[in-house]
């Protein structure tokens, strides 16, 4: 609902038109509402990963207990307000469903108690309730609404979590029927990125299928998330037995950070002893140690290689025979070859010089 422009009209609540896509374009009204009547969304974002929708009490308490409500309710006590209204869905003349703003709808309700209280007495209560809300026309679908949402809180200025935004956009294809490529104009970003957004949240509900016991799975999301932004360990996942040996690393917290998936692609691809290590039980970090040494290991050898290289390429020098001079010196290939040669091991030792 990007574009928003205000009809005023003096007789009537304040308009605000909304263009959700170049064809669907709705108007909402700017109406001052009693906090009570404001109700937290169970279908909202934060509260997928959980089966049961949960009462208006239980989703107080849960998005309460968040750090940022905390710091947000900083702000409302500092400003004495909200800075921006809540999108709300009217369902009854006494019941609004708020669509976005469920933080801050739970910051007011606290500060409401405190006014109660007196344990907050510097701010009236006119200015915590009522709320000035944006009121979403009856008649507006699930999908308009998930589309706006995805715009503010996947690209938008107000980002959700990783784990949020890969579950919305996912729902917004595989609930919302939404083509790939209106999600990828709608909200600006790319089908690949929206590709590996949903691959990555496919295959963390195959995890919660596989561990339930895993309490935090929805956050293992980044682990595929990253898993399948590396054409590397793309491809190497799409071998069934690989990406379950991948959701084992995860549940047996031997890839603990999503941010560690990054070493993998190299210890996969690269190195084939710290791979075994991790496949016999090693953590991601054990094995980028091996990898390591075996780095470690190879530059001695090769060091050790160019020393008798050169000793080689000496001796041969040395000992060339003179009939062979003889017939190089008529040869004009060879004598080409042989002043390439020169030249490139005269590039070579002024190269060395400078290191000294």
């Amino acid at each position: 609902m990007s574009g928003q422009t205000s009809l005023q009209n003096t007789s009537e609540p304040t308009k605000m038109r909304f263009n959700i896509t170049e064809d669907k374009i709705i108007t909402a009204d700017l109406i001052s509402i009693p906090l009570s009547k404001l109700k937290l969304d169970p279908k909202n974002v934060r509260f997928k990963h959980i089966e049961e929708l949960m009462t208006d009490q239980q989703l107080e308490e849960t998005i309460w207990k968040e750090s940022d409500t905390k710091s947000l309710l900083k702000e409302i006590r500092y400003s004495q307000g909200l800075s921006e209204q809540p999108l709300v869905k009217k369902i009854s003349d006494s019941e609004y469903v708020v669509k976005e703003g469920n933080r801050r709808t739970v910051c007011l309700r606290k500060l409401k108690e405190d006014i109660a209280s007196r344990k907050e007495e510097n701010i009236p209560i006119e200015k915590i309730d009522t709320v000035q809300c944006i009121v979403l026309p009856e008649d507006v679908d699930d999908p308009a609404i998930a589309l706006y949402l995805a715009r503010i809180h996947v690209s938008g200025k107000k980002p959700w979590s990783a784990a949020n935004q890969g579950a919305h956009v996912y729902d917004l294809i595989k609930k919302f029927d939404y083509d790939w490529s209106e999600i990828a104009k709608s909200i600006n970003v790319s089908k690949n990125t929206i590709n590996q957004m949903v691959k990555a949240y496919d295959a963390t509900m195959e995890y919660h299928e596989k561990y339930p016991d895993d309490e935090r799975w929805l956050h293992r999301y980044s682990h595929f998330l990253e898993l399948y932004k590396r054409r590397g360990l793309k491809d190497w996942a799409e071998e069934p037995k690989n990406l379950e040996q991948f959701r084992k690393w995860i549940f047996e917290g031997k890839i603990p950070m999503a941010i560690q998936v990054r070493k993998l692609e190299k210890i996969i691809l690269e190195d084939r002893i710290a791979y075994q290590a991790m496949q016999n039980g090693a953590a991601i970090l054990e094995a980028e140690e091996k990898m390591k040494e075996s780095k470690k290991a190879k530059l001695a050898a090769t060091s050790e290689d160019v020393d008798l290289q050169v000793q080689n390429f000496v001796q041969f020098m040395r000992n060339i025979p003179r009939n062979k001079m003889h017939e190089i010196s008529k040869d004009k290939e060879q004598l080409q070859k042989m002043e390439s040669l020169h030249n490139e091991f005269g590039r070579l030792l002024g190269d060395i010089k400078k290191l000294d």
